[in-house]
């Protein structure tokens, strides 16, 4: 059951990236900025529904900065012994540039903060749901005990 309900709120997540619609560089980066906040309360809401866990707090830790691969078009030229590079970035239809790839800044670690954090059998689940949803390894996610009186 908690198998499904993560991969459902991993659809969401993905959810917003739009791979039909381009985007300049630092459009991309600034949407991206502003996501990352999202994916730390997208969890908490998922997380919270989840028998045990109480309230609960997500703090996503991120290094790096997301990053396109820009289409470009390369022209070489030759004359006289030497030869000449060009290289131009490819626009869309919209006048964007075409964005290749886009990669999101990588996960350096998760601190999860829950009022059932001190069960072991709720501290493991969470692990799990943060592993599947956010894809970092265990050793990077650490779930504590949310102190008595809320968050």
């Amino acid at each position: 059951m908690y198998a499904v309900f993560a991969v459902g709120v991993f659809l969401m997540l993905i959810g917003k990236n739009d791979a039909g619609h381009t985007d300049s560089a630092a459009q991309q980066r600034e949407e991206t900025a502003a996501e990352m906040p999202d994916t730390a309360k997208q969890l908490e809401d998922a997380l919270r529904t989840a028998d045990g866990v109480g309230e609960v707090k997500v703090v996503i830790y991120y290094a790096g900065s997301a990053s396109d691969v820009i289409a470009k078009d390369k022209s070489e030229e030759s004359g006289d012994e030497r030869k000449r590079f060009e290289e131009k970035v490819v626009l869309g239809s919209d006048n964007r540039p075409v964005v290749l790839k886009r990669s999101s800044p990588e996960i350096k670690g998760v601190l999860i903060i829950a009022q059932g954090g001190g069960n072991a059998a709720v501290r493991a689940r969470l692990i799990c749901a943060a592993q599947a949803l956010l894809g970092v390894d265990a050793h990077k996610i650490e779930v504590l005990k949310m102190k008595q009186g809320g968050s």
